[in-house]
């Protein structure tokens, strides 16, 4: 599953550079370095690698995350809170499509845990949802429970993905979920109260994830020993 390419690039250069040098200087050099084993260097291709592939997915996945429960909450608040309206459910069902190929992801490398991300993922997105229809009616307990459910989620999260793979702690994906359910309470307020920043906001909170999906994927790739 690793990728890696000799590094010719800098075999090359050095080529270069020795003809460039005065004769006297090459044969020098070449009585010296035929005393000594050639070096092998090798470069890990960090643009095509599958650990870099694998970032890559889990950043445009855990991106599209947020602008797709940015839509499907705008959506929601426009219907007046029913989720059933037609442009409400369509902008559900894609969030939902996307927490499937984020499952998915996760599933190509743990198989077993494929079911139980997509259904603790799903979770989440549910406490979202009360707390947007608690702020939007003036149900604070319900926007107040919302919020702890959140809390108490990034914790258990946590501890499931740390169950998964074991080379990510625990405490840095509760971190980093804090700070995604931070982020994105602060663009649903602003679209609540109708203030121009709501995108801004979101974009704010989209602009976290793909340091999630490095962390998770880093985890990853050691754990499975991918480059």
């Amino acid at each position: 599953m690793k990728k890696a390419t000799p590094l010719v690039g800098a075999a090359l250069a050095a080529a270069l550079l020795l003809s460039g040098c005065s004769m006297g200087a090459a044969s020098d050099s070449t009585s010296k370095s035929e005393d000594k084993p050639a070096a092998s260097t090798e470069m890990v291709d960090t643009v095509n690698s599958d650990g870099a592939g694998l970032r890559a997915g889990l950043t445009a996945l855990f991106s599209d995350h947020v602008y797709l429960a940015g839509g499907a909450i705008n959506a929601a608040l426009a219907a007046g809170g029913d989720l059933t309206e037609a442009k409400t459910a369509g902008a559900v069902a894609a969030l939902d499509a996307n927490s499937v190929e984020i499952a998915a992801a996760v599933g190509s490398v743990y198989p077993e845990a494929e079911e139980p991300f997509l259904e603790s993922w799903r979770e989440h997105i549910g406490f979202f949802v009360d707390y947007t229809l608690g702020e939007a009616t003036g149900d604070q307990a319900m926007s107040d429970k919302a919020v702890a459910d959140l809390t108490a989620y990034a914790a258990s999260f946590g501890e499931l993905l740390n169950s998964v793979v074991p080379t990510l702690p625990a405490d840095a994906v509760e971190e980093a979920l804090g700070m995604h359910a931070t982020t994105l309470i602060a663009a649903i307020d602003a679209n609540i109260a109708g203030d121009p920043q709501y995108y801004t906001l979101l974009k704010e909170a989209a602009g976290h994830m793909p340091m999630t999906a490095t962390a998770i994927a880093g985890a990853i790739a050691e754990d499975q020993d991918i480059e």
